[in-house]
C-alpha cells in the first residue's frame, strides 16, 4: 500500500500544476485573453457609465487612433468588451462608483460593445462605436 501512495503523490503534483496553469487569470494586462495595449500617447477619452442593464452612452462616434475608454459603473459590476473585434480588450468594474480603462487602437468601422457578464446583453446591454 504505502508504494502506491508514494506512486501517486508525483501524479498529484502534475494534476496540480496543470490545472493551476490552465486556470491563470488575465496577468495583469489590464484585459483578459492576452490583449496587449497599445504604446503611446491616448488622443482620446472615451466615458462610458455602466448601470443594470444599460450603457450611457449607448452610441459613441470616437477618431481613429490611440484611445482611452474609460468605464464608471453606476449600480453593479459591469465589464465592455467588443463582438468580434479587439480580441481579449475588456474593462471591468467592480461594483457602483469604480471606474476603469484601457487603452485601445481603434481602427476605423463600426463596432458593437458589450456587457459579457451572464444575462447583461440578453437583457440589452449593449452599444455600438463608430470610428471615423
Amino acid at each position: 500500500m504505502r508504494g502506491v501512495r508514494r506512486s501517486l503523490v508525483p501524479l498529484a503534483t502534475v494534476l496540480l500544476t496543470v490545472g493551476l496553469t490552465a486556470c491563470g487569470g488575465g496577468g495583469g494586462d489590464g484585459g483578459g485573453g492576452g490583449y496587449v495595449p497599445p504604446k503611446g500617447a491616448s488622443t482620446e477619452t472615451i466615458s462610458v457609465h455602466a448601470k443594470n442593464f444599460a450603457f450611457t452612452p449607448e452610441t459613441i462616434t470616437a477618431k481613429p487612433g490611440i484611445g482611452t475608454i474609460e468605464l464608471t459603473s453606476d449600480g453593479g459590476a459591469h465589464d465592455f468588451v467588443f463582438d468580434g473585434a479587439y480580441s481579449g480588450f475588456q474593462v471591468e468594474v467592480s461594483g457602483t462608483g469604480s471606474t476603469d480603462s484601457q487603452k485601445i487602437d481603434l481602427k476605423p468601422g463600426k463596432y458593437t460593445f458589450y456587457c459579457s457578464l451572464p444575462g447583461h446583453r440578453a437583457a440589452g446591454m449593449e452599444g455600438t462605436l463608430t470610428v471615423k
